[in-house]
């Protein structure tokens, strides 16, 4: 059955009708009144997620790792392609690139996608409307949207922290999500879910500095003294007090002494070290617990960031897939970004290609050698297709076009 005969006996011309017939649900709900503040939806997660997101990336080592990995293996340099081959768009488009800082500006793209789930930014046109003056980025945390039920759209808007408001133009304005839920356009943050994690991190390792303030890193020192003998004339308070300031100016003495290489006491005394290093295992391996969970919350993969115990080969394997598919999604929505800009750039210029196609180079190889073995072998298999006839000349060399 074509195409033609499965459409004909699927549908009937009754069955076919234009525009939507599903309603958008949260357009039930919304106000109608003129007071945009009171027309505009909010995230499905509370709002200021967005600079604690930040803040951790700043602050916190595990997540300032996996941003650091991301932006540094996501970069892999883009080509362009003008079709067909136009030499005035090719140079207009290397100048814009340098003038833009287009390397720098992926990066920073790449961050915003990390830390917001989302490209925001506004291509500020020329005063003379005869190219693109510059891209400036619009932070998340400050854009708005509403639902427009006439146009099934979603209308963006800046609405900054003194409520004033500002309409932008989705045609130089574009909010581009690397993945949303049903009901809302606003992208979800990949780092979301580790904040959960970060109190709990930040709070162990503040306990961890204050043991090792008052033990030490590989234990302490446990002096006994023989009792001091109690004068006739002296109270039981007095003797107590005695005894506490006698404690206390001799442990200063043993700690001064001790970082000279030398420790005096009364014959009597006894001194003992007590290791903690043993019970240190534990804890090393529960921090070690919570960092992996706060990579993997983070959407990145542990090996990746050297944590081999307990990963097969097979499952590393499986973890670089994973992460190199993540890079292609993110190569996606600023692909999609910077070919809409260009496009408007060499329109404005005057320029009227049929396409421009960015291509983003395919991320680090982390298995270089069994690729190429595995390219050879298809390779072999062509030419051995080609030598029986079982293939033309021209079948051939489509073939090899894919596999190399």
């Amino acid at each position: 059955m074509n195409v033609k005969e499965w459409f004909l006996n699927l549908f009937k011309k009754n069955d076919i009708k234009p525009g939507r017939q599903s309603v958008e649900p949260l357009s039930v709900y919304l106000p109608k009144t003129k007071d945009v503040i009171s027309r505009v939806i909010n995230p499905k997660y509370p709002r200021e997620a967005l600079q604690q997101i930040e803040q951790a990336v700043f602050t916190n080592p595990i997540l300032s790792q996996v941003h650091n990995l991301f932006v540094n293996l996501a970069n892999t340099g883009h080509t362009v392609e003008i079709v067909p081959e136009n030499e005035n768009a090719k140079k207009e488009i290397q100048l814009f690139a340098s003038q833009q800082n287009i390397d720098a500006l992926v990066n920073s793209l790449i961050t915003q996608i990390i830390l917001y789930g989302a490209i925001s930014c506004e291509i500020v046109l020329s005063e003379k409307l005869d190219g693109v003056a510059k891209i400036v980025r619009v932070h998340p945390k400050d854009i708005y949207f509403e639902y427009n039920e006439e146009t099934d759209e979603f209308k963006p808007y800046q609405i900054l922290s003194n409520n004033e408001i500002r309409e932008l133009n989705p045609k130089t304005y574009i909010y581009i999500p690397l993945l949303t839920i049903d009901g809302s356009p606003y992208g979800i943050p990949p780092m979301l879910a580790s904040l959960s994690l970060i109190n709990t991190t930040n709070q162990f390792t503040e306990e961890i500095s204050n043991l090792a303030k008052k033990l030490g890193i590989l234990g302490f020192l446990d002096v006994k003294f023989p009792p001091l003998p109690k004068a006739p004339s002296e109270t039981e308070s007095e003797y107590q007090e005695r005894l506490q300031k006698f404690l206390e100016e001799t442990g200063k003495s043993i700690t001064e002494n001790l970082n000279k290489g030398i420790f005096l006491h009364f014959e009597g005394t006894e001194v003992n070290f007590k290791d903690i290093s043993a019970s240190i295992g534990g804890i090393k391996e529960l921090l070690s617990t919570l960092e992996k969970w706060t990579i993997e919350s983070a959407k990145a993969q542990p090996a990746l960031l050297g944590f081999s115990d307990g990963y097969t080969e097979t499952w590393a394997s499986v973890s670089l897939h994973i992460f190199i598919s993540q890079l292609k999604n993110y190569h996606n929505i600023i692909e999609r970004f910077l070919e809409y800009t260009y496009k408007l750039h060499l329109a404005l210029k005057g320029i009227f290609p049929d396409d421009v196609n960015v291509i983003f180079a395919n991320p680090p190889s982390f298995n270089a050698k069994d690729e190429e073995d595995a390219k050879k072998t298809k390779v072999e298999w062509v030419l051995s297709l080609l030598q029986g006839g079982v293939i033309s000349v021209e079948e051939a060399r489509n073939l090899l076009a894919d596999i190399l």
